[in-house]
């Protein structure tokens, strides 16, 4: 799988790991001029902006290393676009979460996931 499969591969374990759990999708894969928000999903008067991490291994990290300061900028700029988009969703309490996978990127075989609500803060970002 090249490198666009392989996250699409990721995102939809990710989706079925937060259905699961009784989330409803609200979006997935939003694009704006200047960032992308992978699962948008809401559970009562939460929405959660989920940032979906594949790393085949967890060297140096894994995928929960890479939410570097920046990708957290342009996840906060994202979400801002959204609810621009979206202002019946103002409403709701906001949070940032990460779902880490890791493993093989083979359909067959085992991943591990990691999910981290509230992954980064934010303050006055609404």
């Amino acid at each position: 799988m090249n490198t666009t499969q392989v996250g699409a591969w990721a995102e939809e374990i990710a989706w079925q790991h937060i259905h699961q759990h009784g989330w409803q999708l609200v979006g997935r894969n939003f694009f704006c001029k200047g960032g992308e928000l992978d699962i948008v999903v809401r559970k009562g008067n939460v929405l959660a902006f989920i940032e979906v991490k594949y790393r085949k291994r967890n060297i140096m990290g894994g995928a929960i290393a890479s939410l570097s300061p920046t990708k957290q900028r342009r996840l906060i700029h994202s979400a801002k676009v959204f609810l621009q988009a979206h202002p019946l969703l103002l409403k709701l309490d906001c949070r940032f979460d990460l779902i880490a996978i890791s493993g093989s990127d083979s359909p067959h075989s085992q991943v591990q996931i990691q999910w981290l609500d509230n992954a980064f803060i934010t303050s006055g970002w609404g």
